[in-house]
């Protein structure tokens, strides 16, 4: 009997494995694989073009996002980087590789100058506001959080709408997902009001 219920389970493992395997289009995983093979024999360009391609097919999957920030690290492009760990963190925030994800997040944002959030996260989040124009107010779900810049502050992780505006300049309004463990940043081109014609 114990036998008949082992090989039940097996069977219904193979059916579960089959199944997954037909839903990943072959073209995802060669691409894929192409990509990683490319990035670890340091041909980040030919890396990137496949994992583009990767991710392309399909866009909600994390991996191909990975590698691309990976990719981007290592050809300096520090702002790609951050989006592409970023992007990578929200598709899987249970990630086996969750923890280097957010170090490479982390290590690209130091690179790129941006300030690291002093504290311990945890599972908090941090945000961070930039404008073109200093001093300008930023208000979070209504609540004033100072002038631009504003440093990394903590922050519950979610979603929220921050505002930033300063007189003589249009408002400008943001919806951003804050997420946990890393300092999510904002940056935002003020206009400056049209001047009325006496």
């Amino acid at each position: 009997m114990r036998s008949v219920v082992l090989l039940g389970v097996v069977a219904v493992l193979a059916v579960a494995a089959v199944v997954r395997a037909d839903r990943v289009p072959p073209g995802l995983v060669r691409e894929f694989q192409a990509g990683v093979d490319a990035y670890r024999l340091g041909k980040y360009d030919d890396a990137r073009v496949h994992l583009d391609k990767a991710q392309a097919i399909d866009p909600k999957l994390p991996g191909p996002h990975r590698f691309l920030a990976a990719v981007a690290q290592a050809q300096h492009r520090w702002a790609d980087c951050i989006s592409e760990a970023r992007r990578a963190l929200q598709l899987n925030a249970r990630s086996q590789e969750l923890a280097e994800t957010r170090k490479l997040h982390d290590s690209c944002r130091d690179a790129d100058g941006r300030p690291a959030y002093r504290g311990e996260l945890g599972e908090g989040a941090a945000i961070a506001v930039t404008a073109n124009v200093p001093g300008a107010t930023v208000r979070i779900a209504g609540l004033r959080y100072g002038g631009t810049p504003v440093a990394p502050r903590l922050i519950k992780p979610g979603v929220l709408e921050v505002d930033i505006e300063k007189a003589g300049w249009k408002p400008v309004h943001v919806t951003v997902e804050a997420l946990p463990a890393i300092v999510t940043d904002i940056a935002v081109e003020l206009e400056p009001l049209a001047r009325q014609s006496p």
